[in-house]
Parts: C-alpha cells; structure tokens; sequence
C-alpha cells in the first residue's frame, strides 16, 4: 500500500495592521502598496499544494480499497477471489493447500514407482519361468528319446554280428516306443487312405488312375500327422483320377 507523502503546506500569518507600521517617505508608501499582491501569489501557491495533496491522498485510498477490497468509504465489501484463503476448506491458508496438494502428489507418485517396480520385477520373473518351462519340456522330451536311441544302438550292434533276427526285433521295438513316445505328447497320424482328399490335411504329390473313385487317396507317400487339433505335417499323397477303364471307354 503507497503511504501518503506528508507535505506541509506553508502558511504565513499576516497579522493587520502589520503593513500599517509608520513609515516616512516614498519608498515606505510603495513597500506598503506590494504587500496585498505578495500575499495573493503565495495564497495561489498554497492552494495549488493543498489540491495536490488532496489529488495524491485519493489515490492512495483507491489503491487501498483495491488492495483490501473494502471501499474507502466504509461501505461493504466488493467481491473478490480470496488472497490467502480458500473457503470450501474452512480457512485452509493458501500454503496449507499448496502444502497437502504436494503431499498428495508426492503419495501418487510414490505409488506409481512402487507399481513401476513391481511390474518390472513380474515382467522379468515370467519371462525367467517361461524359459524354464521351456527348457524342463525339452528335457523331458530328450528323455523320452534316450530309450529309443538304446534300441537303435542295440540293432546297430546285432547288424554287426549278423544276427538278423535281433535286428528286425530292435527296429520293430524302437519304431514301437517312438510311436508311444508320439501318442504321450498328443501327436498323431491322419488317415489318408482311401479317404476323399482334403487340402487340409493331405498334400497331393500326384494324380493317376486306381482302383479308387476320382477324388480318393490312393497311395500314402509319407505319412502326416496331427498335434493335438493342430496339423503339424500334412501327407503327401496320391490322390486317385478314377479307374483306368473309365479312363478308356470315355
């Protein structure tokens, strides 16, 4: 708030009768004649002051009014937005709201670090146990693997003392634990023989006459086989154009 700037307006006293002291001659009668015109300038003066006095002191109550929004003349207070206080919080200070407001926001983000981390720490450790499953899935399915490669390893051996027999047994028995191997992990083989081609399942290699209709497997090439509801390798087949005599008497 500008203070007033306090000015004294300066008054000199003219007492009568002062200039109506004695004086002899000339000269005192027209020192005598000045005095009223003298007086009159510095009244003018005076009042000049005075008004600008006047003029500086009602600006200083305008900004005062403005700054405390109470009018300068005692009248009720104009409406305006609150400097230090927020009403709906019950003469919560503006600090204070600042204060709880960085309180809460420091909480929040605190919580969103804890979250980050915690995320990032289950990210990692999913990715870790998948890998894992991964790899004990894979162990477990070499080890499925050894017995076959024991019985491979045994008909090597009788192939090398002529034994036959023993080989045709050890080849039959591997080829049987591989198929066994195959129905544990839900893999199985598609039916093609004699069955209408489908593209889905079957691969067609060829087409030629047989004794099946046209549009019938007539030959399997290499077998396929199914995963579960998931084809893991379609047969190659040869898919039948009919009869031979149909071909000849057409």
């Amino acid at each position: 708030m500008t203070e007033a700037k306090k000015r004294t307006i300066p008054i000199r006293n003219h007492e009568p009768g002062a200039g109506a002291e004695t004086a002899t001659g000339t000269a005192a009668s027209a020192e005598g004649e000045d005095r009223p015109a003298e007086a009159a300038t510095e009244a003018q003066a005076t009042a000049t002051e005075a008004e600008a006095v006047a003029t500086e002191a009602e600006t200083v109550a305008t900004e005062a009014e403005a700054t405390a929004g109470v009018p300068a003349g005692g009248g009720p207070a104009a409406p305006s937005a609150p400097a230090q206080h927020v009403g709906e919080s019950g003469g919560e200070t503006t600090a204070d709201l600042v204060a709880r407001l960085t309180a809460e926001r420091d909480g929040y983000l605190d919580s969103l670090l804890r979250l980050k981390a915690e995320f990032e720490n289950y990210r990692k450790r999913s990715q870790r146990e998948l890998l894992e499953a991964g790899g004990r899935a894979r162990a477990r399915l070499l080890e499925e693997f050894l017995p076959i490669l024991d019985n491979l390893d045994r008909a090597l051996n009788a192939a090398e003392h002529h034994e036959e027999g023993k080989v045709l047994e050890g080849v039959r028995l591997t080829h049987a634990l591989f198929l066994d191997l195959l129905r544990k992990e839900e893999v199985s083989p598609i039916e093609a023989l004699g069955r209408p081609f489908d593209p889905q399942l079957h691969d067609a290699v060829l087409s030629r006459p047989s004794e099946y209709e046209e549009g019938i497997v007539s030959d399997v090439l290499e077998p396929g086989y199914m995963f579960g509801e998931r084809v893991l390798r379609p047969a190659k087949v040869v898919v039948s154009s009919g009869s031979a005599e149909d071909g000849a008497s057409a």
